[in-house]
């Protein structure tokens, strides 16, 4: 396919020789902030989807100065030596004192995955994560960010973007394939050299622009709270590097199994889907919502219970088991459900996703979540079904260990409920967290593994069971007390999520009537007015700035412009939102200092594992069996070490082991403990 290369923008260069990569070089050298990018054959660093070529460059003036380097493109073209251009891209950045660069966590993989070298520890600016810790709402994708910010040195930001999107389209059409399908297969590898090397000269441009714009504010400079802002953008740009060597290492899956499971499932669901014929008098997709909307609530007239966001019928597993009454089919089709979510998400689209030694590379995405809490896609860890008597447990038996390899699982123990005890104040909670022995190390008297000690002959803090006396009046002794603190179990839990009634009328434990399930709700905050007086001062507090919005303990910054809105039912969903995040957000935040604290232990010889996967959270951590009892002393230890900065309320990491899979976890039991 033909294309006139487009001219090259003021700066920029296309170079090959070694004369030219040697001048590069020597000019680079002399830089301070020097930005880079990889260009690539696709996404999937773990399956041979490698550098084609790379653009680095820096701020000269009023303006920035780029070269791009290619190296493997699949067209006739002249290209520089590999070989010399590993080496040119290594010298460039020795003597940087910051690298630069839009979704880092990518580049280092990329590189690492290609055999090329970044440097391990030079202060790292990503602006990606910059424009999340300035503001979580906005977009992040790179173009669009400088466009919203007007710092395009090239006038229209998406011009080359735009250029290169067209001529995928037309070399995909080409090729009978779609977009999607194109880029899976070869991302740009084809693009001639020309219009690759001006696009990727602008992305480090803009990324440099966008470098020069936002870093003092993601910094917090000026703030009232910069000295803890600044270490959270530290500790941000390190999670860079934690979470691309979490990834880079993986975790084992086996595939054989899932490939039985997915045998296995394919069964359970013809057999299921011939039942829910007979139940509902006819053949359906059972697991297209529209369709089930349809049967459930036009054609058998069931009561709706709940709406979705967008106005719909729910049918979700909540609403359908308030529906589970209504009509005998309900429940099989709940279950047939369930199974065809695990068919689909975690069988053969798990195996797709597992590289050449049977590894799987979950992407971890530090600005996935408006709350600060880190999320995961390809695949989603989060959404493994995780209470289900038999598929949570399916699932996790695929992510198995290494052999002579011992997985450490640490856990933050009710995070988000010691969390909301200190926010709020609330005299209940706090009394459930109440610990002698972590009061010892707050006055000194105690040292950290003299706490852990101690703890140990203390009653474990049953906060459900001193919420159901103190709020519900419930008798321990009573009939009926597992069933009040069961409501309060929930409760407690669904207040850091904004959850109303409806938690404990859609929870099959319960099966409150909706009545029981509003007295409840409203004994628990009757009895706990700390939780909505903090509320209140927060939403008060976000409403005195003009762009509404709160600074958590850490100096995360959460925007809540939708309190601004006329509509009255999105201002209640955003204030319930935002309660939410403070709770949310808090707790998330200690994940990702735990996340580095372990990372920097590990570059330093210091604890001798590698971590592999976090879940909500949870931190999951691979040693020698040998080194067992050693890496899980430390990693508890580092994940609790948050001493006295929630007042009274300790931060307590539960250890699970395992030596087999995921699904045979266990407590963690040493003499020694």
């Amino acid at each position: 396919m033909m294309v006139a290369p487009p001219r090259l923008s003021d700066g920029h260069h296309i170079i090959h020789t070694p004369d030219e990569l040697s001048a590069m070089v020597r000019e680079l050298q002399s830089a301070t902030d020097v930005g880079f990018d990889f260009e690539t054959s696709g996404l999937r660093y773990w399956d041979r989807q490698l550098p084609i070529g790379f653009s680095i460059g820096y701020w000269n003036g009023d303006r920035p100065r780029c070269w791009y380097v290619p190296v493997e493109h699949r067209t006739a073209e002249i290209q520089a030596d590999p070989d010399n251009a590993r080496a040119a891209f290594r010298d460039a950045l020795k003597g940087a004192r910051s690298l630069v660069g839009h979704n880092l966590k990518f580049d280092i993989n990329m590189a690492r995955a290609g055999g090329w070298e970044v440097p391990r520890w030079t202060q790292l600016h990503d602006t990606m994560i910059q424009a999340y810790l300035i503001d979580e709402l906005q977009p992040k994708q790179l173009e669009k960010v400088v466009m919203a910010l007007g710092v395009s040195p090239y006038g229209d930001s998406l011009e080359m973007k735009d250029a290169v999107e067209d001529w995928i389209k037309s070399r995909a059409k080409e090729r009978r394939q779609s977009r999607r399908a194109y880029l899976d297969e070869l991302g740009h590898a084809e693009i001639p050299v020309g219009l690759e090397g001006e696009y990727a000269c602008r992305d480090v441009g803009h990324t440099l622009a966008l470098d020069r714009q936002q870093r003092r504010q993601a910094m917090g400079i000026g703030t009232h709270y910069e000295a803890s802002r600044s270490a959270l953008y530290a500790n941000e740009m390190l999670l860079v590097r934690a979470l691309a060597d979490m990834e880079f290492v993986g975790q084992p899956v086996d595939v054989d199994y899932l490939e039985r499971v997915g045998l296995d499932l394919d069964q359970q669901m013809a057999e299921g889907g011939q039942k829910l014929e007979r139940l509902f008098g006819g053949r359906h997709k059972w697991g297209n919502d529209n369709v089930i909307r349809e049967l459930l609530f036009q054609e058998l007239k069931l009561p709706i219970v709940a709406l979705t966001k967008r106005g719909q019928p729910a049918v979700d597993k909540a609403a359908m088991h308030v529906l589970a009454g209504e009509h005998k089919g309900v429940e099989p089709l709940m279950e047939w459900r369930a199974r065809y979510k695990v068919r689909n998400t975690y069988t053969d689209s798990l195996i797709s996703k597992v590289d050449a030694r049977g590894r799987i590379h979950a992407s971890f995405v530090q600005t996935g979540t408006s709350t600060g809490r880190l999320s995961s896609k390809a695949p989603n860890l989060q959404n493994i079904p995780s209470r289900h008597p038999i598929l949570s447990k399916l699932v996790r038996r695929a992510f198995v260990v290494d052999p002579d390899q011992t997985r450490i699982y640490c856990d933050y123990s009710q995070v988000e409920l010691r969390l909301l005890a200190w926010i709020t104040a609330n005299p209940t909670l706090t009394a459930a967290y109440e610990s002698h022995a972590y009061m010892g190390l707050l006055s000194g008297r105690l040292t950290y593994e003299q706490y852990r000690s101690a703890r140990q002959s203390e009653a474990a803090a049953d906060v459900h069971g001193l919420v159901a006396e103190r709020v519900f009046g419930a008798d321990p002794t009573a009939p009926d007390f597992k069933r009040r603190r069961s409501a309060a179990k929930i409760i407690n839990f669904g207040v850091p999520y904004g959850g109303g009634p409806n938690l404990l009328v859609t929870n099959p434990e319960l099966s409150l009537s909706e009545k029981v399930a509003k007295r409840y709700y409203s004994q628990y905050h009757q009895q706990n007015p700390e939780i909505e007086k903090t509320k209140a001062r927060l939403l008060q507090k976000m409403l005195t700035h003009s762009d509404p919005h709160f600074v958590n303990w850490a100096s995360r910054v959460r925007h809540g412009r939708r309190l601004l809105w006329a509509d009255e039912n999105l201002v209640s969903e955003e204030e319930r939102s935002m309660f939410a995040s403070l709770v949310q957000g808090s707790a998330g935040e200690l994940t990702r200092f735990s996340l580095v604290k372990l990372w920097l232990l590990q570059q330093t010889g210091k604890l001798p594992a590698v971590t592999t996967s976090t879940v909500h959270d949870e931190i999951q951590v691979d040693c020698d069996t040998k080194d067992e009892h050693e890496v899980a002393m430390i990693v508890q230890r580092e994940m609790e070490g948050f001493t006295g900065l929630f007042g009274t309320i300790p931060v307590v990491a539960d250890l699970e082991t395992t030596r087999t899979h995921w699904a045979d976890k266990e407590d963690y039991t040493n003499e020694t403990k």
